[in-house]
């Protein structure tokens, strides 16, 4: 739980007392190899923040896996549609690797805030974070071909290249395991 306060604290000095409370509302959660974080149709309120190990989001579509992201040591991972939109989740979260994760409520996360202006504005800057996120990988989709995408993704998320299954890489960046197969060659 340590890792999370340093990098909640990275981004904005908090007070003890903001330590303390956030301290209140942090579980421990392992998951093992194959275990779900996020699961199609049951709610989960929660965000998690990785400590170690290895997630990937994806939606199933006609029974076929589409990757959507993958989030490794202290990333923060949740789905916020779901949560803000009251509804259960649309894609799945499962653990690549043994992971180790700090879970909070965001409701509870949301209480602290509105007693906290520097946990308000720590929540600001990773919803930022976020949303730059998903809006490029959006606009990616717009505005670049694949082998732009796959160069892109050598420079910007090696890690990615590293660890995660070439056909979870090719679903990543929306083109068939042989395609990928064909850009790294070539």
């Amino acid at each position: 739980m340590q890792n999370v306060l340093q990098v909640l604290t990275s981004i904005a000095p908090l007070s003890e007392t903001d330590c303390d409370g956030l301290s209140e509302i942090f579980t421990t959660l392992r998951l093992k190899k194959g275990d779900y974080w996020i699961e199609v149709g049951k709610k989960n309120n929660n965000i998690a923040f990785l400590e170690e190990g290895y997630l990937r989001k994806f939606y199933v579509k006609d029974g076929k896996e589409i990757t959507d992201f993958f989030y490794f040591d202290h990333d923060f991972s949740s789905d916020l549609p779901s949560i803000l939109g009251n509804t259960v989740p649309n894609s799945n979260i499962i653990a690549m690797e043994k992971s180790v994760l700090t879970v909070f409520s965001y409701h509870d996360f949301n209480r602290l805030c509105k007693q906290s202006l520097a946990l308000e504005h720590v929540f600001r800057i990773i919803l930022e974070s976020v949303f730059l996120r998903f809006y490029k990988r959006t606009e990616s989709f717009i505005l670049q071909t694949p082998k732009e995408r796959y160069q892109e993704l050598i420079t910007s998320d090696p890690l990615i290249l590293n660890k995660a299954a070439q056909y979870h890489i090719a679903s990543y960046l929306g083109i068939s395991p042989q395609h990928l197969s064909r850009l790294r060659k070539g």
